[in-house]
């Protein structure tokens, strides 16, 4: 499945490429949306409303009879071709686009415990994931259990009756730690419970969480899917059932950012091919340097899910994390000593950013939460490899 780089990784068939397969859907749509007038890139539509020609095609209109746009709040024409590429390249039937990874993921909330009940969700989430359930979610009846998800037995033994939602993040953005996807998604099926998961590492390029059974796949598109550090982004993808049932929360995303976002699917195989190596053989160093007490990538043959990863990915993205053998102290020497690489607290973009817990307001309760104080999470990005393996040495040297 995965193409070996320097000797890591697995080699993959050129059938199996999946840089070539997004690349054809990106292409295929545009080659065949007769919408704009075989504009090469859609335009942009910043209407707020739209005129309809007459009475009846109104009344039919809000009884839901014709397909017609008539306020830009409700769906707009460039956002809705993003949305129908979103849905294709993950294999769904359908997708909503939201002006921010977190409102799609307080949408994809809501729509399944509006009327309370109980969520099951993974350990180390995204943490305004579990702020939602945490601040808004709890105080309308709605009860949370955390599960080490890294194997099926936790999840099972964590369901109850009321259990209406299990929601993964595979692989987690700090820790990296898998879930058999899969597998889960054939347990809350024979609950009749709902699956959600946060995409936005491996993006539709590494992972198809809908063919492994999941119902709902989340992403933040600020992150990958747009790829350059312009725009913030979020979107469901799931059956034109479900998402038709989500709730109406505002959040819709502009025609202007969906534009923006439709260039970055463009070079996102290319991207992601990029950011696969590079983060490859930025992983392979780390793990060989002294100064370095772990290195969490699932890319890694020696990465404790390695067998996992390999089975339901198609390759591993540019984010991974490390833990420094040091103090505070060194920590502090180690960021201020880049050079090149940049502090940040978002990834996925051109340029190289890294992030500690160190520098959080709190690291006693990130402690409490599972974090490592002299963890370092890095995004690999698109420059050249001698310039991030240069800094990242020189700046390793002053720990």
């Amino acid at each position: 499945m995965w193409r070996t780089v320097e000797g890591i990784g697995i080699e993959r068939k050129p059938e199996d490429c999946p840089f070539r397969r997004v690349n054809d859907i990106v292409t295929e749509i545009d080659e065949k949306d007769d919408r704009f007038m075989g504009a090469v890139a859609p335009p942009i539509y910043e209407n707020s409303i739209y005129r309809l020609p007459d009475f009846a095609t109104a009344k039919l209109l809000n009884k839901g009879e014709v397909d017609r746009y008539m306020y830009g709040k409700n769906a707009n024409p460039t956002t809705d071709a993003l949305a129908h590429k979103l849905a294709l390249l993950e294999g769904g039937e359908a997708a909503q686009c939201y002006s921010s990874g977190t409102a799609a993921i307080f949408t994809a909330l809501m729509a399944s415990l509006k009327h309370g009940g109980h969520i099951v969700v993974v350990a180390n989430v995204y943490g305004r994931t579990s702020g939602f359930l945490k601040q808004l979610f709890h105080p309308l009846g709605v009860t949370t259990t955390y599960v080490d998800g890294t194997g099926l037995q936790a999840v099972k033994d964590a369901i109850r009756s009321d259990t209406k939602v299990i929601y993964l993040e595979s692989p987690t953005s700090w820790q990296f730690e898998l879930q058999p996807i899969q597998a889960i998604a054939d347990l809350a099926r024979k609950h009749n419970i709902t699956t959600m998961i946060d995409n936005t590492w491996a993006t539709p390029v590494f992972q198809n969480p809908i063919g492994l059974g999941v119902d709902l796949v989340i992403h933040s598109a600020s992150k990958y899917l747009g790829g350059h550090s312009d725009l913030v982004a979020g979107a469901i993808i799931s059956s034109r059932e479900r998402i038709a049932q989500l709730p109406q929360l505002g959040a819709v995303l502009s025609p202007h950012e969906s534009a923006k976002l439709m260039k970055g699917l463009r070079t996102l195989p290319i991207r992601m091919e990029r950011h696969e190596k590079s983060a490859m053989k930025i992983a392979d160093y780390l793990n060989r340097n002294a100064t370095i007490h772990e290195v969490r990538y699932p890319g890694l043959p020696d990465f404790s899910q390695y067998e996992l990863a390999r089975q339901q990915m198609h390759g591993c993205s540019g984010l991974l994390s490390f833990e420094l053998d040091t103090d505070l102290a060194g920590v502090e020497r180690f960021i201020n000593g880049l050079r090149h690489v940049s502090i940040g607290g978002s990834w996925g973009g051109f340029d190289s950013i890294i992030y500690t817990t160190a520098m959080s307001a709190n690291v006693e309760e990130k402690l409490l939460e599972g974090f490592i104080p002299t963890q370092c999470r890095l995004s690999v990005g698109l420059e050249h490899m001698d310039t991030l393996l240069e800094d990242l040495d020189q700046a390793l040297r002053k720990v």
